[in-house]
């Protein structure tokens, strides 16, 4: 007999779904960060400027303000094709999406591969940008570093046909055999028609609340609840995520540790492209203790210690800049990069599902994610004149905003761990305050409230259909 699908583990064809879709995200994280260990070889041309054919080895930028336009504005791709999916995605579907944009890659892949000139370069950064965005980075050698993203996307492209559309999607668009065909696939052997159900009623629920409101709807304050507070919470982590200084870091790691390595650019791989190769794998180690600490610690409490503990190593940093002391700069590097991962590079991205009403969740979202990639071209842009202008002193610039992150946070976000999004938005849909106080605390849900709840809700079922028959 089969087993209802609710108990059924992950089967294989669900993890093979969801590495899938993962790729998008890998290649985002591939592609902002490219630029960062070749970055002297293809802007300052320091291995010296060669041809294969008609193609340069680096394309030389003189300007900083220039290459910092190049590195960012990868994040104003990311703008546009969030912004351009989303309608393509409640018409055709995220299978359609994630599959057709990935041909995206291997577009800017070519420009970015093949560049002659600078301004093909900067298209091609906003081409892979469109495609990361739609899914949410010399001598020859060089080029493979923005050629691979040509095969991520080439990937997603060849694979994403064998894989089903969203069952949640489909039912929402009337879709029903569809969707149970689809969710089959997913529950390979199991009885799903209780799960089928349960998705078909949710949707028939959400369907009959509060309309979802759009982007200016909510910025205007026209929602059913005053989501000012909340607004203004996602909105300021996005940007002090940014703020922090950790793109300074990825974009230019290899820059900042080779000032004091004082290594030749030219004798490649350098001391510092080693060890900010290093880093970065170090960084993705820690995202999985940032997940596994998130299951312990408030997220109040991770937000202030990931941004208190930034600003320390932030001057730190500048105290071994100054003393031209190698050690000391590479490890505050390594830290400020790992601790970022430990609160600051995850959270702001639940904020807005974990205290938002469901009608303004995903325009919350977006202008979140919009703020967070406008910064995030902003910093690529300003940090080279900045570094040119303050030298070993940059890092004070990124302390002080980690300060006020960690003040903001004290006394503006309210914990959100376990706590019912239902009991958050009624306790802060009250406008712009300070939570600090019993009055502004949420009680965090245990498991026998759920229970009681369940209990009750069934109840009431029993009692409707009583009353139905009688």
């Amino acid at each position: 007999m089969p087993v209802d699908s609710h108990t059924l583990g992950a089967t294989k064809y669900q993890v093979f779904c969801t590495i899938l879709a993962a790729i998008g995200s890998f290649n985002f994280g591939w592609n902002i960060g490219s630029v960062n260990i070749p970055g002297d070889v293809l802007q300052n041309c320091v291995t010296g400027r060669k041809y294969y054919g008609r193609f340069p080895s680096c394309i030389y930028v003189k300007s900083g303000t220039v290459w910092g336009l190049v590195v960012g504005c990868f994040a104003i791709g990311a703008i546009i094709g969030a912004v351009v999916s989303n309608p393509i995605i409640n018409r055709k579907g995220y299978k359609f999406v994630l599959c057709w944009f990935a041909l995206l890659n291997v577009v800017g892949a070519l420009l970015l591969s093949l560049t002659t000139k600078i301004p093909q370069f900067i298209i091609g950064r906003l081409v892979v940008g469109i495609a990361a965005g739609a899914a949410n980075n010399a001598m020859a050698t060089y080029r493979i570093l923005f050629a691979i993203t040509s095969v991520f996307g080439l990937i997603n492209f060849a694979l994403f046909p064998f894989a089903p559309e969203s069952p949640k999607w489909l039912v929402k668009n009337g879709r029903i055999d569809e969707a149970r065909e689809a969710l089959q696939k997913f529950r390979a052997g199991a009885d799903i028609e209780g799960e089928m159900n349960d998705i078909i009623q949710t949707d028939k629920a959400n369907r009959e609340r509060t309309a979802d409101v759009n982007v200016m709807q909510v910025l205007r304050g026209q929602t059913p609840d005053n989501l000012r507070h909340q607004l203004l919470c996602v909105s300021a982590l996005m940007f002090f995520q940014q703020l922090c200084g950790i793109n300074a870091v990825i974009f230019y790691s290899t820059q900042i540790i080779n000032k004091s390595t004082h290594d030749n650019p030219a004798n490649i791989p350098t001391l510092a492209q080693i060890l900010s190769f290093i880093i970065s794998v170090c960084a993705l180690i820690f995202t999985f203790f940032g997940m596994i600490l998130g299951a312990y610690f408030g997220r109040r409490t991770l937000l202030m210690f990931s941004h208190g503990t930034m600003g320390i190593f932030s001057a730190i940093m500048v105290a071994g800049s100054v003393r031209d002391i190698t050690g000391l700069v590479v490890t505050m590097v390594f830290l400020f990069n790992a601790f970022f991962n430990l609160g600051v590079g995850t959270i702001p991205w639940a904020a807005a599902s974990e205290m938002t009403p469901g009608y303004a969740m995903t325009a919350m979202s977006a202008i979140g994610t919009g703020i967070g990639y406008l910064f995030t071209f902003v910093i690529g842009v300003i940090f080279p004149p900045m570094q040119a202008a303050w030298d070993s002193w940059t890092f004070f610039f990124f302390m002080a905003w980690n300060i006020a992150a960690v003040c903001f946070v004290f006394l503006f976000i309210p914990e959100t761990k376990d706590r019912r999004i239902e009991d958050t938005v009624r306790v802060h849909s009250v406008g712009i305050h300070i939570v600090v106080g019993k009055k502004w605390q949420v009680s965090a849900a245990s498991e026998k409230d759920e229970m009681a709840r369940a209990e009750a809700a069934d109840t009431g079922e029993s009692h409707v259909a009583a009353g139905v028959e009688a």
